[in-house]
């Protein structure tokens, strides 16, 4: 019992002290006016819903190339603070049990949160101007975000009542003054602040629940110019910014909490050192209460390196960043990790703008060790720089597992970097959150789209490097996600893919050739029967009929979304050669890895 009560006085001063204001001077420490308050706000409700239907337009087909959005009407104050609108866009194709799909019928999955049993909601339908639905589901898939202009109905009013005893009912929400369109309400789930049932925690789930802390954590805001050790309880509060010549360095253990809204910036010229051990990981996870988290609840990991890409741009965000442009690899090290979680990153800063739980601009990283897990945008996301990357996980994400971008590992020369053993694990829709329109396991661009040149030449300027990668030993698990392929290589990406297995997804390996000659060639990796490649991806054998890992924890077969005791085993079956797959070199992820979807 005095465990049970440390552990929920930390986690009620997680949540209290992001209502707190920084560095309030008084004569001594008195806590019990803090106390009383933050029992008075852990106890306010809170209901995470999340709402799973179709769109289906005038002539009541399904709406394949829309798009949703909800949003408190005008002085309604239904949805939690901070959240904004909601939108979500509808699927092409719904997919069914691997290996076959469903049909169109127009999906669209929203999460959102609230205070309130009941209330009312502005609903918004749109399409593409630029597509109709009698378009392909490939032409529908590759359109922008700014494509969805089309008001295809007056906005209506989404009625919400929820019930407590009888949360699946879909009668829980209705639909009112909608001309032109209509809904159909396929599921709904509702989960209440404060109850969590997750059975058996591995290490790491206990650290990222904050079970190891004791105390109130530190706050840290605002710019941070010199450097710093971290230890314990961190909670961040809006955009931190790490300033050129700090390095942080976070110790065994320690637990980092974003707050809504929050992300932390590694600027150029500063450094993250986050090397936890397999007994005492660190991890960087929501502020929000347990068992209701949710992929984008925060901002995530930026850091900014002078190692190059292909471009000089800006970094996403609420105050973008520059990066890029002219800078010699590997470049200085400014990122390392080993035993770390990073999980419930990448909120979305600004229509289509969303950040990542690790996002590493012109960054010279070294990543062992580490987990990305359930991610509202890309698990791992690199532009330029260069890496050595070992020993990789991503859980739950619902955009891309690994995306590398604008010369990540390139050079003049064709050098090349190379992550081993990687395993990227993507949950079904019931374990919440909105999947993007191409959630894929890998996805490798070579340059920015308006690169305009041929890379990787001998000859060529360093702006025309392109991304330049090798994959060995890397498992694909997909949950049929519309939209979703095994890995998507495009735009001169130079690809060398080894010792896989892919299992799971919409559709198998995508190679396209853009404005530079994209090369993928493949060596001993198997896919999913009846699949195949789009383009040219040399000996990728699509022959495997069944779930090709021991388990999967039942995430996925049995929906228990992570909750269970028993935990994913990523070791291939019996009739999978020795050496391939992400665990061919043993179960590296064990004890430590975190797996609960909330």
């Amino acid at each position: 019992m005095k465990n049970s009560f440390k552990k929920s006085l930390v986690v009620l001063s997680i949540a209290l002290m992001g209502f707190t204001t920084v560095n309030c001077p008084g004569k001594k420490d008195d806590n019990t006016a803090l106390l009383l308050a933050g029992l008075f706000l852990l106890n306010q409700p809170e209901y995470t819903v999340i709402l799973t239907g179709t769109l289906r337009g005038a002539d009541n087909l399904p709406m394949k190339d829309g798009k949703v959005t909800i949003a408190d009407v005008a002085g309604g104050g239904f949805l939690t603070g901070g959240q904004g609108t909601i939108s979500d866009f509808t699927t092409c194709v719904t997919a069914g049990a691997p290996p076959a799909n469903g049909t169109a019928d127009g999906e669209f999955t929203l999460l959102f949160k609230t205070p309130s049993l009941s209330g009312v909601l502005d609903f918004t339908p749109n399409d593409a101007a630029s597509a109709t639905n009698a378009s392909s589901c490939s032409t529908i898939t590759g359109l922008a975000a700014s494509d969805f202009t089309n008001v295809t109905g007056p906005t209506g009013q989404l009625a919400v009542n929820l019930d407590l005893n009888d949360r699946s009912n879909t009668s829980q929400v209705s639909l009112s003054g909608n001309t032109g369109y209509s809904i159909t309400v396929k599921s709904i789930s509702v989960f209440v602040k404060g109850e969590y049932t997750l059975q058996s925690p591995t290490v790491g789930e206990n650290v990222c629940d904050g079970g190891r802390l004791t105390g109130s954590p530190v706050i840290k805001s605002g710019s941070i110019s010199s450097s710093e050790t971290w230890s314990g309880g961190i909670l961040l509060q809006g955009t931190v910014f790490v300033e050129s010549g700090a390095t942080i360095t976070v110790t065994p253990g320690t637990a980092v909490f974003g707050q809504r809204g929050s992300s932390i910036f590694f600027k150029r010229g500063s450094k993250l050192v986050s090397n936890g051990t397999a007994a005492d990981p660190i991890c960087w996870s929501s502020a929000s209460s347990l068992g209701s988290r949710f992929p984008g609840d925060w901002g995530g990991i930026v850091t900014i390196g002078d190692s190059g890409a292909t471009r000089a741009s800006n970094t996403e965000g609420t105050t973008p960043q520059g990066y890029g442009g002219t800078g010699s690899l590997p470049g200085t090290s400014n990122l390392e990790m080993s035993y770390t979680i990073i999980e419930f990153g990448g909120n979305e800063v600004a229509p289509g703008d969303e950040l990542n739980n690790l996002s590493m601009y012109a960054s010279n990283t070294t990543l062992n060790h580490v987990q990305a897990h359930r991610g509202l945008d890309d698990q791992f996301e690199a532009w330029g720089g260069t890496g050595a990357w070992s020993n990789i996980l991503a859980t739950g994400g619902l955009d891309d597992d690994l995306d590398l971008d604008e010369g990540f590992g390139g050079s003049t020369l064709g050098s090349g970097a190379t992550i081993t053993n990687f395993i990227s694990h993507k949950y079904i829709a019931a374990c919440g959150g909105s999947a993007s329109t191409d959630p894929h396991g890998l996805e490798w661009d070579g340059i920015h789209s308006d690169g305009g040149v041929a890379c990787n030449s001998p000859s060529a300027p360093l702006l025309a490097r392109c991304t330049t990668v090798t994959l060995n030993k890397f498992t694909l698990i997909g949950a049929g996600i519309a939209g979703g392929t095994a890995g998507r290589i495009r735009e001169g990406a130079q690809a060398t893919l080894t010792n896989g297995v892919a299992y799971g997804h919409a559709s198998g390996f995508r190679v396209d050739t853009a404005t530079a000659v994209t090369a993928a060639t493949a060596t001993t990796v198997r896919g999913q029967s009846g699949q195949s490649t789009t383009g040219t991806l040399n000996t990728v054998t699509y022959d495997i009929t069944s779930l090709p890992i021991t388990s999967d924890g039942g995430i996925n077969t049995e929906s228990n979304c992570g909750f269970a005791s028993t935990k994913p085993d990523y070791t291939l079956r019996s009739g999978f050669a020795a050496g391939i797959g992400g665990a061919a070199d043993g179960k590296w992820w064990e004890n430590w890895a975190v797996f609960r979807a909330r």
